[in-house]
């Protein structure tokens, strides 16, 4: 598990901790992420890398592949026994968005982008969501750490790239493949005002891989209008920032932007395959018959068990709130909201806050205790325990890194809830003994200057 995977590790940071190498890795990662336009990011930024376990990291890429293959038999199954506008429905999203949605893209799910969230424990590994979006936020926290890392001298050669930089190697090749005259990383005003970090590690990345192919982050207000001609549209590429409930002007522009031909990396079907009606569809037994056995082996294991919340077991879910998690089914409920913990409720008050958007809203999935760990985030005078939840990006089906949220005081880990954020470097064990010697040679300098 990462806490033992990493108890040498962490103990010898500590060794040859001081407040000028705080300083020194702080300085290093505000200097890469201060002008992503994030406050809110440099104010929550780990000390510290993390390691991972090269076998688990495996072992949890196939675990990832075989629950994304489900999910997908799920919609085809479900595609084909309703109607699209009956799918929408299903997954409580607005019927105007089923000409805004590449269908077939949503049947194959090729080159699925996405973060998957796992919750770490001490009895294995979790995934309690499928954050599958190209927009999904987190990556910037690699550079943030990549560059305290370096600062402190460990051991960097092997480790894996950026997420946002295989994200840019999929778009590259794209660019490439269809003579494309630019991309365009599309936000909304409604998004962008939220505080998360603007796209400049992507639109470098881009550039650097196809330096003939320029790259823009505009939003709805300010995207030119010639480039809405078919022929400037079907030579530009458009990665999506926000969800459908982003959108600020009712569609106006996005209607014109399907209609131009612009080469779109998503419509919306992101926002149904992000669902989390999906956690309790794949629990049903009626759907198990759908899935290979290697599939429905990663279900059992890794998928906490979930189940649509109705009047009918209304009850039995406020009876047992303690051991649940309830989720609401909207796909922009990120950051943490629309996610109540039931130990944390009366179950009168409960009862009534699952009745506001309506009881048919709510999934309910059996809660995992995170594991904790002893870690310093940036100006911490000691470690303190936080509990962790791991994203594991997954681009085009390449596994890579490990986002690593914290929090010491709340079970929905998110940095809008306090949280703190850094990154797990995949290592073997030789990497692991690597970095454990390096942190015990500083610590031995540090000794040596001090006599």
């Amino acid at each position: 598990m990462i806490g033992a995977f990493n108890e040498a590790f962490l103990a010898a940071l500590e060794e040859g901790w001081s407040p000028e190498r705080d300083a020194k890795a702080h300085a290093s990662t505000i200097a890469a992420i201060h002008d992503l336009d994030s406050p809110m990011y440099e104010k929550s930024q780990f000390a510290h890398p993390l390691l991972f376990s090269e076998a688990e990291f495996q072992e949890l890429s196939r675990a990832c592949r075989h629950l994304l293959s489900a999910q997908l038999k799920l919609i085809d199954h479900l595609i084909d026994t309703r109607s699209r506008e009956g799918l929408l429905d299903l997954l409580r999203m607005p019927r105007r968005l089923v000409d805004f949605i590449h269908w077939d893209n949503l049947r194959h799910g090729d080159a699925t982008i996405g973060r998957m969230d796992v919750v770490p424990t001490r009895q294995g590994y979790f995934f309690c969501e499928f954050n599958i979006f190209p927009g999904v936020g987190g990556g910037e926290a690699f550079e943030g750490s990549r560059a305290a890392t370096e600062a402190l001298g460990f051991p960097m050669t092997g480790l894996m790239n950026s997420p946002l930089r295989d994200l840019a190697v999929l778009y590259a090749e794209a660019c490439r493949k269809r003579d494309l005259r630019r991309v365009v990383i599309l936000d909304s005003t409604g998004h962008s005002q939220l505080g998360y970090p603007r796209q400049e590690y992507l639109k470098r990345y881009l550039e650097e891989l196809n330096p003939d192919v320029p790259v823009h982050i505009l939003d709805e207000v300010r995207y030119p209008e010639a480039w809405l001609t078919r022929e400037e549209a079907e030579r530009t590429l458009i990665h999506r920032m926000f969800t459908y409930e982003e959108v600020t002007d009712g569609f106006v522009f996005l209607e014109k932007l399907w209609a131009s031909g612009a080469v779109l990396t998503n419509g919306f079907e992101p926002e149904l395959r992000m669902s989390k009606r999906f956690l309790a569809l794949m629990c049903e037994p009626g759907h198990h018959a759908l899935f290979s056995d290697e599939e429905m082996a990663a279900i059992q294991r890794y998928l906490p068990h979930a189940f649509s919340l109705s009047e009918e077991n209304l009850a039995d879910a406020l009876r047992d709130k303690t051991g649940l998690v309830f989720k609401i089914d909207d796909s922009s409920s990120y950051g943490g909201s629309g996610v109540l913990m039931g130990t944390d409720w009366p179950a009168d008050v409960l009862e009534q806050k699952l009745r506001e958007p309506g009881i048919e809203r709510w999934i309910c999935q059996r809660v995992v205790e995170a594991e904790t760990v002893r870690l310093r985030a940036a100006g911490d005078s000691a470690p303190a325990e936080y509990r962790l939840v791991l994203g594991f990006y997954s681009y085009g089906g390449k596994p890579t890194g490990f986002l690593v949220r914290g929090s010491r005081t709340s079970k929905v880990v998110n940095i809008t809830s306090g949280g703190k954020l850094g990154w797990a470097f995949v290592v073997s064990e030789e990497g692991r003994q690597a970095f454990i010697r390096h942190a015990r040679g500083r610590a031995e300098d540090v000794t040596a200057r001090s006599a």
